[in-house]
């Protein structure tokens, strides 16, 4: 017989400790199940704070703290204002805004111009956004305004308000005199029942008559944005054995989890703000605020815009937003193309498939399984090998063609002054595009090539029998800039000077975006392009796009074996300050000219481009984000 093992004192301490606490959890597990088989109205419950959820979810905080959304609307102070006020000066419309300090510190921008607009100072008060731009708030008897001029980081410069939104520069003032107030101003609106909604947690206008008395639970888009008003979950959790209970319980009801949520109610979370809508009771919104909470159905009380929506039976209020085929053309509408793409009307795709607020760099926040191919490959699994790859795109597996955006979510949507992919999935059809006049994939990424030319490989790869050998047939060079002085102008030159704002801004974004090497023909007549549009477009964010390729057609072509280009300067185009805008435009390009080689650039022809931009002048749009 072996000799028997009694237990120590200490294993008979932890027993005894561990059995009624078992026990209270059972009891407590009971508690449990019972609170989260019975409903409960998430509207009557508090917000705490993300400070409050961050004392017991630190890891989450700490990524969360690094986003953009949680920088998203601050306090100004030294911390959050990112814009120089060291009296740095901004010259539009005849009129200087100056950015200066006062004298306990503040943060002061002082507009002054001759006539009407005359001289006012206002104190910023708060700042929006922090990454593309950053916009300020000025603040008088609780009403919020955004100001007309704004910081933009990525350059480290000041710009008028009409660079960012798509507007055309207002008409010249008269000789000495300034812009009217309004065209100056068209860009400030009130935050209380505008901004206030996207860019905080639990946003209330608090609107009274004519006056506001409005209230966040936390300035930014915070925890409880996405994950519900936290309140419940903190009371639930301040006790320890219920807080255990509820750890190993099957969901805890006290608080949402977007993962744990069908893919359409996750995405509802995102759509709130990544998607236009309309609500039946604007005046509700007003005055009480926004009542959707997360894991809700969001089309209780919104519906997403799209194409056709109308107001008071009015037809067509929103159809320069999209297409014509309905797809989204402004970033703001993230939401509309998710719900538009057959991989979330058929299947599981939802917005944190790709994106992760807690993972992934703060720039696009993709999850690190979502970078490249990963989102579809996990679907699609058929493509995982590089020879089945190659045979579904006709491309080299290691070429952007081979790459699953490029071709499915093309960058065929403005924002923030650029152009961004699109939120639809689709399959490329240049011949479907051209019916609603649209860009395609194949000439984005092709920019020396027509439309013919797309469609005719398209079906000459893609299709089968007589279509394909007759599209073969008529495959030659056609199409390309520069290289034969009778080819048909390409199709993003078509849109680079025929199109609307949005269309222009697509097309300038596309021939600055890195390509296979080009020959010194086609890369000079795409430098010759994009000058032009800087000197002439009368849309000041389509020329800033146009400078940004024209910079990456030479900053790229510094590395080719074909032809070797200067850095083209910065400050050139940025920091130059004549009198007038034209004046400006026009000694910022010939010095950027006077540092390239001779025959670098080859200008459009005048008589081609002109019939296109006399017909883009009756087609300009005046439409925001």
């Amino acid at each position: 017989m072996s000799p028997r093992r009694w237990a120590s004192p200490k294993r008979l301490a932890v027993g005894a400790l561990f059995l009624p606490l078992a026990v209270a959890i059972a009891f407590e597990g009971a508690a449990v199940n019972t609170d989260i088989a019975s409903s409960f109205d998430a509207h009557e419950v508090d917000h705490v704070g993300s400070e409050t959820c961050g004392e017991c979810h630190r890891k989450q905080h700490r990524s969360f703290a690094k986003t953009f959304h949680g920088r998203m609307t601050r306090e100004a102070s030294e911390e959050t204002v990112l814009g120089d006020f060291d009296d740095a000066e901004l010259l539009y419309g005849g009129v200087t805004a100056r950015m200066h300090r006062g004298p306990e510190g503040q943060f002061r921008i002082t507009f002054a111009g001759p006539g009407a607009t005359g001289r006012r100072t206002v104190e910023v008060v708060r700042t929006v956004g922090s990454h593309r731009y950053q916009q300020y708030l000025a603040e008088e008897d609780g009403v919020f305004a955004r100001l007309p001029v704004a910081w933009y980081p990525r350059e480290d410069r000041w710009f008028h308000m009409n660079g960012a939104f798509l507007t055309p520069d207002p008409p010249p003032p008269s000789p000495g005199g300034t812009i009217s107030e309004e065209d100056y101003n068209r860009h400030v609106v009130r935050w209380n029942d505008n901004c206030i909604f996207c860019h905080n947690v639990g946003a209330n206008p608090g609107r009274v008559g004519e006056r506001f008395e409005s209230e966040v639970a936390e300035l930014g888009v915070a925890c409880e944005a996405c994950h519900g008003p936290g309140g419940r979950h903190m009371s639930a959790r301040r006790d320890p054995v219920r807080s255990l209970a509820l750890h190993f319980a099957d969901d805890d009801g006290t608080i949402v989890n977007p993962e744990d949520l069908s893919p359409s109610r996750s995405a509802d979370i995102c759509g709130r703000c990544h998607g236009q809508r309309i609500a039946d009771d604007v005046q509700g919104f007003m005055e009480e605020g926004d009542p959707f909470v997360p894991g809700e159905d969001l089309a209780l009380y919104t519906a997403p815009l799209f194409r056709d929506t109308t107001i008071s039976g009015n037809e067509g209020v929103f159809a320069m937003r999209f297409w014509g085929d309905g797809t989204p053309r402004l970033t703001a509408y993230a939401y509309q193309g998710l719900l538009a793409s057959p991989c979330a009307q058929r299947g599981e795709l939802t917005c944190i498939t790709c994106h992760g607020m807690h993972e992934g760099r703060p720039a696009g926040q993709l999850r690190p399984e979502a970078r490249g191919d990963g989102a579809c490959i996990d679907c699609h699994e058929d493509l995982g090998l590089d020879s089945a790859v190659e045979a579904h795109t006709h491309h080299a597996v290691s070429s952007s063609g081979s790459r699953c955006v490029s071709c499915h979510m093309p960058p065929i949507v403005y924002g923030l002054i650029g152009a961004h992919i699109s939120h639809r999935i689709e399959n490329p059809d240049p011949a479907a595009a051209e019916a609603v006049e649209r860009p395609d994939a194949c000439t984005l990424c092709h920019v020396e090539r027509t439309r013919g030319w797309a469609i005719d490989e398209v079906a000459r790869l893609w299709g089968d029998g007589d279509v394909a050998d007759a599209a073969a047939e008529r495959m030659d060079t056609t199409g390309m800039m520069g290289d034969d002085e009778a080819a048909p102008l390409s199709e993003v030159l078509r849109a680079l000077f025929g199109g609307d704002p949005i269309e222009r801004s697509v097309a300038a974004e596309a021939l600055g975006a890195p390509r296979r090497a080009a020959t010194e023909a086609t890369r000079a007549a795409r430098l010759g392009a994009l000058f032009d549009v800087m000197a002439n477009d009368p849309y000041p964010a389509v020329r800033r796009i146009a400078w940004r390729a024209a910079r990456t057609v030479c900053n790229t072509a510094a590395t080719s074996e074909v032809h070797r280009l200067p850095r083209l300067p910065d400050a050139a185009w940025m920091r130059y300050r004549p009198a007038s805008a034209r004046e400006q435009r026009d000694a910022a390009i010939e010095s950027l000219l006077a540092a390239l080689p001779p025959d670098t650039t080859t200008p459009p022809d005048p008589e081609v481009i002109a019939p296109l931009r006399a017909a883009a002048s009756e087609t300009a749009i005046h439409i925001g984000e």
